[in-house]
């Protein structure tokens, strides 16, 4: 007499939606919680870079929502607390990166009689020989003030060709990729260019005036970037903002400060600097433009920044077309709204002993990450 037996096969079905579901929910944690990082008090770039990429979290954050829902069962721990913490983060995302949306466009009303002032600065990328592309740049858009970054010798003797544009020059190159040159067609009653932090690092004070005679002071920086192939913390980079936001403060005309800031804007060390400074920060209602990398184009987000005084109107932002280099050229129009400045009070005692520790911290990362 035989005996029959069979065998159960494993339900393959169940155990392949099970691993989904355990992955995407891995993978709804991971993005969810590096979110978070950049607000703990730690300045290594491991901690910083994913305040550069918030726009790009959000995009997968809210991509892993979508399939959440999908795989949503009321029985599936997983997938709850996934859904949970994504939408508790993609709320956290947005309050953060709302205030950058275009709005003033739609808020406000066009000055048609203003006498706009135009400003380009320029990343150029040192190693770039794009030359004549920047030069085309310069002789269409006919900027009022122009600020190049990264610029040596050879882009110096290249930029010659853009001079007879400008009756105002400010060179100060270097080879180490932190060389800044400014040019204008104002007048200009003083230039100097400052060492903040480190002496391989320039940054440029022109004190300058309109074609209506109103005088302002323009400040160019180029701080480092927190990763793994410049310094390892933003220790350097925090340090130069503040020593920068004190001078701002301390002037008696209304300021622009410009550059590569190697910061984005909406960082908690970018809202401090303008706290302490007493600017604001021209993207806010006028978009996020993303200046850096140039490709891909959906990894861009915003590094060259500009923050005025309060008697100084920024009535438009934009990136422009490529010109080789990693950084998309940064264009803006402004205008005085007032011929009075009036003057910051002193920094609160809190504030000022707060910007003092980031000096003191970002003097002794120099020592220690040169």
């Amino acid at each position: 007499m035989s005996q029959e037996f069979t065998v159960q096969m494993p339900n393959f079905t169940f155990i392949k939606s099970i691993f989904v579901t355990i992955i995407i929910a891995i993978l709804s944690y991971i993005f969810s919680l590096v979110s978070y990082l950049p607000a703990f008090p730690i300045a290594h770039w491991t901690f910083r870079i994913c305040d550069y990429l918030r726009i790009q979290l959000l995009a997968i954050q809210v991509i892993l929502f979508g399939v959440n829902v999908y795989l949503f069962d009321s029985e599936n721990y997983y997938i709850l607390f996934s859904l949970v913490l994504l939408g508790i983060t993609i709320s956290y995302q947005a309050i953060i990166i709302i205030p950058y949306l275009p709005t003033h466009n739609i808020f406000q009303k066009k000055d048609a009689s203003r006498d706009s002032i135009s400003i380009l600065s320029v990343n150029v990328l040192q190693s770039n020989t794009s030359y004549e592309k920047l030069i085309a740049l310069v002789n269409k858009i006919q900027p009022d003030i122009l600020l190049t970054l990264e610029t040596n010798k050879a882009w110096e003797k290249a930029l010659e060709a853009i001079e007879p544009h400008f009756s105002f020059t400010h060179k100060v190159p270097k080879e180490n990729r932190y060389g800044i040159h400014f040019y204008t067609k104002f007048k200009v009653e003083s230039a100097q260019t400052h060492y903040f932090i480190s002496e391989e690092r320039p940054a440029i004070e022109i004190q300058l005036y309109d074609t209506n005679g109103n005088d302002f002071v323009f400040l160019g920086i180029h701080p480092p970037p927190p990763s793994p192939t410049e310094k390892p913390t933003s220790k350097q980079k925090e340090a130069e903002f503040m020593k920068v936001a004190k001078l701002v403060r301390s002037l008696k005309s209304p300021s622009i400060v410009t550059g590569d800031f190697n910061n984005v804007c909406w960082s908690k060390s970018a809202k401090l600097f303008a706290k302490v400074a007493d600017l604001e920060d021209s993207r806010i209602g006028k978009g996020i433009h993303g200046t850096f990398p140039v490709r891909p184009f959906f990894m861009r987000f915003p590094i060259d920044l500009l923050f005025t005084s309060k008697e100084i109107k920024v009535h438009k932002i934009k990136t422009l077309a490529d010109i080789g280099s990693d950084h998309l050229p940064f264009y803006a129009e402004f205008s005085m709204v007032t011929s009075s400045f009036a003057k910051a009070d002193e920094l609160s005692p809190e504030l000022d002993k707060k910007a003092a520790k980031i000096i003191d911290s970002g003097l002794e990362a120099l020592e220690e990450e040169e």
